[in-house]
């Protein structure tokens, strides 16, 4: 088969004029997709950043905020504490502690509660502990016999248990035992909470028999909750991110268990927590001082100042992170400026969340 005269292949150089051409499309090709894969990751960091700042200042300010609340007593109330392990510090004086850790030494001096924590604090970072009712109160079912006499309640909406430190209060009394025995003696949902004395309790007697109104209405003074007594910080989670450093997170030990073990995980990428304490003055006036200031009246402070660098855990941007931060009002800079307080640096993106916090049961 003959082919006509005129047929013919490419030549050379269109081969090669085809060849840069695809070549040129190619390359903006791959920058597109670069330039794509790159946003969508600095999106993405700052998404995750944005969500662990939001969920971490949540979780701080709503227990914060309880500091001191043992149900309708004004707070100044002192409980009388049956439990044998229960924290070392007790309402109202001890329903709020803050101290500053240099990686060797506290100002102000460690409470025993947190003294022999596992994973210790960050050095440079602050450490905030309070204490409180935990808020998901109860009445009781029934009046007690007695001031030895099982506590009944119909509900159980924080869902109490054996070992768990309990806090019984109406607007003159409180107490504070270790639960002995949480049961549904009647199976229908209805529970008794027994606070034996022994290895829990010095006692088992409170100071009064707790009773309630006529007709178990909603709005009596009694309450029964779990009393909540908790320890913020930030720790090394024991993770890497892909370059070696250490992943940073922000951490809860609680203090009011039977048995303290370590802190455990709540916000992972949380670098730095700075604290600031609002004391308020003779003339009503609020001043914010550090917790390591010689001057600060901790019982005297009716609003805190929380600051927190957040991380990503991956090196997402092209430069290193030279910025300096506010936290609660403290300088935050990168690790080759003059700041006390520095940042790692690194290719990660970070962002400061400050918020203020209002006491709710300081006078």
């Amino acid at each position: 088969m003959s082919l006509p005269k005129n047929q013919q292949g490419y030549s050379i150089i269109e081969l090669l004029i085809a060849s840069v051409v695809g070549l040129i499309i190619l390359s903006g090709a791959v920058t597109v997709f670069t330039g794509n894969k790159s946003s969508q990751e600095l999106s993405s960091g700052m998404a995750r950043i944005q969500e662990s700042g939001r969920v971490a200042l949540d979780i701080l300010s709503n227990d914060i905020r309880l500091a001191g609340f043992q149900g309708c007593t004004d707070g100044t109330v002192k409980p009388n504490v049956l439990a044998t392990s229960a924290p070392a510090i007790t309402l109202p004086a001890g329903a709020l502690w803050g101290a500053e850790y240099d990686g060797s030494s506290w100002s102000p001096a460690v409470i025993p509660d947190i003294a022999t924590i596992a994973n210790k604090p960050k050095p440079g970072t602050d450490v905030i502990h309070v204490q409180h009712g935990s808020g998901r109160t109860t009445i009781l079912s029934q009046s007690m016999a007695g001031t030895t006499s099982p506590i009944s309640l119909s509900v159980n909406p924080d869902q109490l248990e054996e070992d768990d430190l309990i806090i019984i209060s109406d607007c003159s009394t409180a107490d504070i035992f270790r639960a002995t025995n949480v049961s549904d003696p009647a199976n229908d949902g209805s529970i008794s909470v027994g606070f034996a004395a022994g290895a829990a309790n010095t006692s088992s007697t409170l100071s009064k028999p707790y009773t309630i109104t006529a007709g178990n209405r909603i709005d009596d003074a009694m309450r029964v909750m779990r009393f909540e007594s908790n320890a913020y910080f930030i720790a090394d989670s024991g993770r890497k991110d892909t370059r070696g450093f250490p992943i940073f997170s922000l951490f809860v030990l609680d203090t009011a268990a039977a048995n303290i073990g370590t802190g455990v995980e709540l916000v992972e990428g949380v670098e730095n927590m700075q604290i600031l304490y609002g004391e308020r003055m003779l003339s009503d006036a609020v001043r914010y001082l550090p917790a390591g200031h010689p001057s600060l009246n901790i019982d005297n402070v009716v609003s805190i100042q929380i600051g927190l660098l957040v991380a990503t855990t991956d090196w997402v941007t092209d430069d290193d992170d030279l910025r300096t931060y506010m936290l609660a009002n403290q300088r935050v800079g990168p690790p080759t400026g003059n700041d006390p307080l520095q940042h790692t640096g690194g290719r990660l993106m970070r962002a400061a969340f400050n918020t203020t916090i209002q006491l709710r049961n300081r006078n």
